[in-house]
């Protein structure tokens, strides 16, 4: 299996727990994180050495990402095992892909890349390299089906998973937080993000804090974070912020509003259904690249799946704390526009099928495994 950042050793590990209950017997390893570990998974490199994004980051990466490369083709002809399953990161996993298909190895692409966002015509590309895709959005079979490839949809494997241990109320109560706007601020889990987001996100808050000087901010901190690469950040600022470790869904849930990095998080946000508003911003270079590469009206999930702009996305050098604040501001002073939007994610929520699709893909995964064990 190969994960390359927190999301897909989410995902990752919530397949693995269900096939090692259908199956004990089964051998994981590979490239994944602490999550996946935790099912068992015996990992020849971590996504930690993987977590670049950005094309200008990549290439200062190159070095590190082809001896792991070069280590991976070692390793399928060494071992040759029964199946690859890939996980997202398409960057580095469509050549992982190439490899494995040159030693004769079964290659599933688990969530695979969002090529209709950036370069639809990829997916013909990509297909020649893959024995199946297994997509998490109904209208990925479609595309993926006009290239010839086999592919199945099981629902998204986050539903039936993102769910808050505590109510909102029990959490704010926690906090005591009696009145005022609560608002989660979303960076991301990479160094990266962290490095160009939240920054913003801060200078954001703070203007809120000038119009609203009754709101409460919540920082999330996902596992893999260290709180250090945080702190610094906030230095030297008065904001009411308070971190939250390892209550993510609870926080979300218990906030009017979250300002939220584009990724897995905002369609966790959906699925909570808090009012969000989506921003993305990277290096200079990789921000004029990415104008010109992505062709999608959308890039916001949330935005995708409902194909509408349901929540608003300040992306790239849209991205400015004036702006973004005042968007916030105007969520917050009108209940009928969170009442809407609350509306359209519970719609998207929908659209994503019913809880256990981890298992369904894992009994799949099981099917096709024995079928490779026959003809063999």
């Amino acid at each position: 299996m190969a994960a390359g950042e927190q999301s897909g050793d989410l995902h990752g590990s919530l397949i693995l727990a269900e096939l090692k209950k259908l199956d004990p017997t089964i051998v994981a390893e590979g490239i994944g994180g602490p999550m996946m570990e935790k099912q068992g998974f015996k990992c020849l490199h971590s996504i930690d050495e993987l977590g670049v994004i950005g094309f200008v980051e990549v290439v200062s990466n190159l070095g590190r990402l082809l001896k792991i490369f070069g280590d991976a083709k070692r390793h399928f002809r060494e071992n040759k095992p029964d199946m690859l399953i890939l996980i997202d990161y398409p960057g580095f996993n469509v050549r992982l892909a190439q490899a494995a298909k040159a030693c004769g190895i079964k290659v599933l692409y688990y969530i695979c890349p969002q090529v209709w966002a950036w370069n639809p015509g990829r997916t013909a590309k990509i297909a020649d390299t893959i024995d199946e895709a297994v997509v998490v959005f109904q209208f990925e079979v479609d595309i993926w089906k006009k290239t010839g490839t086999k592919v199945n949809w099981f629902g998204h494997p986050l539903v039936g998973i993102v769910e808050s241990r505590i109510s909102a109320s029990q959490l704010r109560e926690e906090l005591e937080i009696t009145d005022g706007p609560l608002i989660s601020l979303l960076p991301g889990s990479r160094s990266q993000e962290i490095y160009y987001i939240l920054p913003l996100l801060l200078d954001t808050a703070e203007k809120i804090l000038l119009k609203k000087p009754r709101a409460r901010f919540l920082l999330p901190m996902a596992a893999s974070i260290d709180e250090s690469k945080i702190r610094p950040h906030l230095s030297g600022r008065s904001l009411p912020i308070t971190l939250m470790r390892d209550q993510t869904y609870e926080s979300i849930l218990a906030s009017d509003l979250a300002l939220v990095a584009s990724g897995t998080a905002t369609l966790e946000t959906a699925l909570l259904g808090t009012p969000m508003i989506i921003v993305y911003q990277t290096n200079f270079l990789t921000s004029i690249l990415s104008k010109f590469l992505i062709q999608a009206p959308h890039i916001g999930l949330p935005n995708v799946i409902a194909g509408e702009k349901i929540v608003p996305e300040y992306l790239r050098w849209q991205f400015q704390p004036e702006p973004l604040a005042a968007e916030a501001i105007s969520i917050l002073e009108n209940d009928e526009m969170q009442k809407i939007m609350r509306e359209k994610l519970s719609k998207v929520r929908e659209k994503l099928g019913d809880p256990g699709a981890a298992e369904r893909v894992a009994r799949h995964i099981l099917n096709q495994l024995e079928s490779v064990e026959k003809s063999s």
